[in-house]
């Protein structure tokens, strides 16, 4: 039986809507199926061009194919909730509104897409602005079937005959149990939400707005809107969004491609570097340490110094003359070369020959003119001639007859091909300047005294050792264990290093000066044989390549990816080194900022700052090539109502944020569900015992997930600790700790120790308020200070 047909009649006003709006939606759904099937048969009628065997059938059959594959794409993921609105307008019309947009074969609109111009009526309404909407109808749905619907009345004096159901849509919506994945909020997106996502695309928009008022699922839904109206632009570049950490990403990895959208990268600050990711967090004082600005010239010295094992000496024999370069003069030349390099370091190996080759000939023409090497027969041969002369009644020899020195005679040609051909010189010349990764750079800067050489007088002495300590700890083990501010200095290192020299497909021996016995002396790789020639090859489209590019986990992709757009969230907790890694990600990019500058768990605000704006504005403003340097549009915006928490867990986050800023204000809670946070006093040692109790209480009162929030790693909150507190429990109990559940919530949530979390850093109270806006339905708080016990409760309100 379908799912539209109704067994009996409807017993309310509510049933008999549903079924009419089931019609609707079935007829919507066979629709999709069929455009599935064309979109399939699109892919394969691709296929079926390139057996044509042409480079052109190729072409065509990868852009149809391409083409096709994303049609596929968003057409399977608009099956969940493909219908979830209706506008009555005015004029009689009547518009649905669903994830992707659905035409009849005539070509007349069943579905408009949300994005679309048409439907943002739906979004921005009001009783005070109807814009011609006489009705908004939010449809509940369940797979392909409708199970509620809820209306507004935006204009009384137009609704005639219109029947009204529901409380209204939204308030409903937001109680609604939450899963492991963030929902998009499609359906419910404000006014004030709505003007940020359908924002100008030229430029940056920066999003503020304290925990639970949306800023992130406006940002996602900014992201779609932008690849919907905007699909050249930033669909040939892509989109990359950044997200604190990992969890973070998983939890709103579904959130574009319920949109329809699936082309956009997602990606933490621990996985922006190509084979390597973060796997915990540093201490404050480390992450305070690693995330400074002041790390750029530190990394930028430690990439310059004489590498580790580097030889002190050249020595190299031509014509019998015994020429050397020693420590002092090579050091020299290295800072030479950095000096006056324009590229990457890796790349500049063959510049390195090159400035090698000549400080040699120079030495040699200085050592083979004036000191001969003793066994270099030229003053013995001009003593005989003179001697024979002499007897002979001769005239001694003219300056012109006279045997020339080893450097006279001997031309720079032929003295560069022996050198350079020579072991001596091509060993040098690897160990010397090796091709290096960002990684072998920091695991050096494991040795202190070679951090302090690079330091200068940007770090103490104490700072040295404390980041030497934790490379050394960090780099020791394989894989290493990276934290997220690690990576950014890696990617630092990266763009001082840069990719290695790529090799020559030309002839070896004869284009290639040096290819020594078929071997690349500059980047060790063998290089193609003389014979080699290129046969025809399956071609690739741009936007496969630019995807392959964009997979950092792909062994192909040897360049750093651009992007169109990024979208950053929780901005507020970047380091400035964090800045300059997304920076070079977006030279040319427009921008999504989401930040709340109450939770930032970053010290140093204002460096941070700096670093955001150097990043935003581009590679232009950076050089400073004007006084008032260029600075791109800026669309401000603030989200002020807090649809998460319920008004009695806003109260507990809103004294914690008087705490942590008194001057700051609140968000305004908008819904109450009569179930009073639980704070309860209990001895430190019964903590995490009183946890596991907790637990087991809320998994009877939600349905959802539960979040227990624990301080950073420490002696009492270890590795250990956790899986003992989460032992036993189904998954959707979650322990992490309180930077791990940034941008993350809860249907419920266990904080523990707050008065440990608010003393582990100097932004711990911000970091604790973060914490406690995490939960929509029940808060319990577990804390062994009594102190800390009135205050959240309410009972104290000074610190």
């Amino acid at each position: 039986m379908s799912s539209s047909q109704v067994t009996g009649r409807p017993t309310t006003v509510k049933d008999a809507e549903i079924a009419v709006e089931q019609r609707r939606v079935d007829q919507a759904h066979a629709r999709l199926e069929e455009m599935r099937a064309e979109a399939q048969a699109m892919i394969e009628e691709g296929y079926r061009q390139a057996l044509a065997g042409t480079k052109g059938s190729l072409v065509d059959r990868d852009a149809m194919v391409y083409q096709a594959a994303l049609r596929v794409q968003a057409l399977n993921v608009a099956d969940d909730g493909l219908v979830f609105g209706r506008l009555d307008l005015a004029d009689g019309q009547t518009r649905y509104i669903g994830r992707i947009g659905v035409r009849t074969r005539d070509h007349e609109p069943m579905v408009i897409d949300w994005r679309a111009p048409a439907a943002e009526a739906f979004y921005r309404a009001t009783p005070e602005d109807p814009q011609g909407v006489v009705r908004r109808r939010v449809l509940h749905t369940r797979g392909r079937t409708v199970v509620d619907l809820e209306d507004d009345l935006l204009d009384p004096s137009a609704a005639d005959s219109l029947t009204i159901v529901g409380d209204g849509a939204f308030i409903a919506s937001l109680a609604r149990t939450r899963e492991g994945t963030m929902r998009d909020i499609v359906a419910t997106i404000q006014r004030e939400q709505d003007e940020v996502i359908r924002a100008p695309a030229d430029g940056t928009v920066l999003v503020r707005g304290a925990p639970g008022t949306g800023k992130t699922a406006v940002a996602l839904h900014r992201v779609a809107y932008l690849l919907f109206r905007h699909r050249r632009r930033f669909g040939s570049r892509g989109v990359l969004v950044v997200g604190p950490n990992r969890r973070f990403t998983a939890y709103i990895e579904r959130v574009l491609p319920s949109l329809g959208e699936g082309s956009a990268t997602l990606r933490s600050l621990g996985d922006l570097v190509e084979g390597v990711s973060a796997t915990v967090h540093d201490p404050p004082e480390l992450a305070a340490l690693k995330g400074s600005a002041a790390m750029a010239p530190v990394l930028r010295r430690a990439v310059t110094d004489h590498p580790p094992g580097a030889p002190d000496k050249l020595r190299v024999v031509h014509g019998g003359v015994v020429v050397e370069l020693g420590r002092p003069q090579l050091d020299k030349l290295r800072t030479s070369l950095h000096r006056r390099s324009t590229g990457s370091v890796n790349a500049s190996r063959r510049r390195v020959a090159e400035a090698l080759l000549d400080a040699l000939w120079e030495r040699y023409v200085h050592t083979g003119g004036t000191e001969p090497e003793p066994d270099e027969p030229v003053q013995g041969e001009l003593a005989l001639w003179e001697g024979i002369l002499a007897e002979g009644g001769l005239a001694p020899l003219d300056e012109q007859d006279r045997p020339s020195s080893p450097a006279d005679r001997t031309s720079r040609e032929a003295f560069v091909k022996n050198v350079r051909e020579q072991r001596a010189f091509t060993d040098f010349l690897t160990a010397w300047w090796p091709i290096r990764r960002p990684l072998d750079v920091l695991r050096s800067l494991g040795d202190a005294a070679r951090l302090r050489r690079a330091a200068g007088r940007d770090l103490d002495r104490a700072q040295v050792e404390l980041l030497a300590a934790s490379w050394r700890r960090a780099l020791a083990g394989d894989p290493p264990t990276l934290s997220y501010q690690d990576i950014a200095l890696l990617d630092e290192i990266d763009a001082l290093l840069g990719p290695p020299p790529q090799p020559s497909r030309a002839t070896a021996r004869e284009e290639d000066p040096y290819v020594v016995d078929g071997i690349d002396i500059l980047t060790g790789e063998v290089v193609a044989d003389e014979d080699w020639e290129p046969g025809l090859q399956e071609l690739t489209t741009t936007i496969e390549r630019l995807e392959r590019a964009r997979r950092v986990d792909d062994e192909v992709a040897d360049v750093r990816p651009e992007y169109a757009h990024i979208v950053v969230d929780e901005a507020q907790d970047l380091s400035p080194m964090q800045w300059r890694m997304l920076g070079r990600r977006g030279r040319q990019a427009t921008w999504t900022i989401v930040e709340d500058p109450a939770q930032s768990a970053w010290e140093d605000l204002e460096e941070a700052r700096k670093a955001m704006e150097a990043a935003l504005d581009g590679p232009a403003a950076r050089r400073g090539r004007s006084r008032r340097p260029r600075r791109r549009p800026r669309h401000e915006y603030e989200l002020t109502t807090n649809y998460r928490n319920t008004t009695e867990i806003a109260a507990v986050s809103a004294r914690v944020l008087r705490l942590a800023l008194p001057e700051a204000r609140p968000a305004r809670a908008v819904r109450s569900s009569g179930h009073r946070p639980v704070i309860d006093l209990v001895p430190e040692e019964e903590l995490q015992a009183a946890a596991r109790r907790a637990v087991r209480t809320l998994l009877e009162q939600v349905e959802g997930t539960i979040g227990v929030i624990v301080p950073l790693p420490g002696d009492a909150w270890g590795e250990s600790d956790r899986r003992a507190l989460s032992a036993g429990f189904p998954e959707r109990v979650q322990v992490l700790d309180v930077l791990e559940a940034k941008g993350l919530e809860f249907d419920a949530a266990v904080i523990c120790a707050p008065e440990t979390i608010a003393a582990q850093s100097p932004r711990g109270l911000r970091v604790l308020y973060v914490a406690v806006s995490r939960a929509t339905q029940r808060l319990t708080v577990l804390t062994a200070d009594p102190v800390w016990r009135r205050r959240l409760a309410g009972g104290e309100s000074a610190r």
